[in-house]
């Protein structure tokens, strides 16, 4: 019942000469045949040169007792045993059909080699490997994670800490399986995480108390240096000793609990900064955001106005400014011009570093451009996020709505709005119980942060957890379409040649 092989070259030899009397090769059914033999004894010898490629002669010679069945040539010689012919016998004495040999491809392991560096998740609950194959066998499988890709090969989602193993397989007999020393991700600990980076305290207070976060089996370690030195204290919050007397930072390094791997640590620090402030001479800075208009068109150019200014008897020192302008626009480069200090631009955050502002309403102005490139509502913010005082009825840099040291402004581009389309508008998912409201009216004509809306207007919206001066305070204005493609219309007609 197996496969023939064709094409293989067969030899007839004088068993005490070895020289060959005749030559045969094997046909389609595998068959080769030496007849009209004279008494005497023989042997047959495959060319194994002539065999397929892969294919190879059968280890097991002469076994299992059935003559018919097994596999009668050496592997090593190709030479079959002695055969006895009888010129003048009968049955298997004068033609012998029973000299036959087993062919067969080995089972040649493959090899895997990892591509790259085992990869932990963010949670450390699990890793990922890339690997390939040489001489692959058949299917690839595996028995942790998700495999993907084909030759290399992505396995994600392998527990962490526990083996992998790679199949490689082109039969039940003939498979190779690789087993992939489990990634332990808590000897790897990611950098924590501090909620607050950034904290101002007052000069003679005592320090406030840092805060981290860690994922996995780890704890944090607090520094005073970024790197070296001695391990301060070991926990997740720690309230440094003393008083604050100057600017202080101290450094947070994670470091793995896993019995396992008891030296592990986070590749490097992260910096929780105190920034110290006279709590003794306290000022008032106020801030106020304004922009030359509300409605604009794309590609026209806007003008922001920041005002700052100082309504207390005491002068303000180490003042800046932060502004964060919509990603939905684009600044005009050169743009800047400040009355005091100077400001940059990184991404679409501004930062404005003024320095001191004296007392008794002095007052400092930062004016830039951006450029509208897209429909819908543009909005942006900013907040004097730093100062060496301590503010009577503000703090810097906190985000805090309502204070007098942050604000905010808008502008709308109107949308075009052709026949049969709908208009998607959305808003934060931040905000609650939304409702819409078209051209000044007082009944909702629609509720929800993402809503669409099919008919031109003006729209605008209140939600029960935000006020003036967010999105709501700049309309949306859906307008008819200018550059609406007209519906095809199809024309019959008919070409007729005159002749002149």
């Amino acid at each position: 019942g197996e496969p023939a092989v064709a094409g293989v070259i067969v030899q007839l030899l004088n068993s005490t000469t070895s020289a060959v009397l005749a030559t045969d090769t094997t046909d389609a059914q595998g068959l080769y045949l030496f007849s009209d033999l004279s008494s005497g004894t023989y042997q047959v010898k495959i060319v194994t040169t002539s065999l397929p490629a892969g294919c190879v002669i059968s280890s097991k010679q002469d076994l299992g007792g059935d003559d018919t069945k097994d596999s009668d040539f050496s592997p090593t010689t190709g030479l079959s045993q002695v055969v006895t012919i009888d010129a003048l016998g009968t049955g298997i004495a004068k033609d012998n059909m029973t000299v036959d040999a087993a062919l067969l491809i080995p089972c040649v392991e493959s090899s895997v080699t990892l591509t790259s560096a085992p990869v932990c998740s963010a949670d450390v609950q699990t890793y990922s490997i890339t690997f390939s194959i040489t001489n692959k066998l058949g299917i690839v499988k595996v028995n942790k994670g998700t495999l993907s890709g084909n030759n290399p090969y992505t396995v994600t989602g392998i527990p962490s800490g526990q083996n992998v193993i790679i199949t490689d397989s082109l039969s039940a007999i003939c498979k190779s399986d690789t087993t992939i020393t489990g990634v332990n991700c808590n000897c790897n600990p990611a950098l924590p995480q501090l909620l607050t980076p950034s904290l101002t305290a007052c000069i003679g207070d005592t320090f406030p108390t840092l805060k981290a976060t860690v994922v996995g089996l780890a704890t944090v370690e607090w520094f005073s240096q970024q790197t070296g030195g001695t391990v301060l204290s070991t926990g997740l919050n720690y309230k440094p000793s003393g008083t604050v007397t100057a600017n202080t930072v101290f450094y947070a390094q994670a470091r793995s609990t896993d019995p396992t791997c008891p030296t592990a640590v986070s590749t490097s620090r992260v910096p929780a900064t105190i920034n110290a402030q006279s709590c003794i001479d306290t000022i008032d800075l106020a801030l106020k955001k304004s922009i030359n208009t509300k409605i604009a068109r794309v590609g026209d150019v806007l003008t922001y106005t920041i005002k700052v200014w100082n309504e207390w008897t005491k002068n303000a020192t180490g003042v800046e400014v932060t502004d964060s302008i919509a990603t939905t626009v684009q600044f005009v480069s050169g743009s800047f011009v400040a009355s005091r200090g100077s400001a940059t631009i990184s991404g679409n955050a501004i930062k404005w570093n003024i320095g001191n502002i004296a007392a008794n309403g002095d007052t400092v102005t930062l004016r830039y451009q951006v450029k509208a490139t897209q429909a819908g509502i543009h909005l942006n913010t900013a907040e004097i996020s730093k100062a060496n005082e301590k503010d009577k009825d503000s703090t810097p840099g906190n985000g805090k709505g309502g204070e007098d040291d942050i604000d905010q402004q808008c502008f709308t581009v109107p949308f075009g709005l052709c026949s049969g389309q709908k208009i998607e508008v959305s808003v934060l998912a931040t905000l609650t119980n939304v409702q819409w409201f078209k051209n000044g009216g007082t009944t909702a004509v629609a509720t929800g942060n993402t809503v669409l809306f099919s008919e031109v207007g003006t729209y605008t919206f209140t939600a029960t957890n935000q006020t003036c001066p967010a999105n709501g305070c700049c309309p949306v204005i859906i307008e008819a379409g200018t550059n609406c493609c007209p519906t095809k219309i199809c024309v019959p007609y008919t070409v007729r040649k005159v002749k002149k």
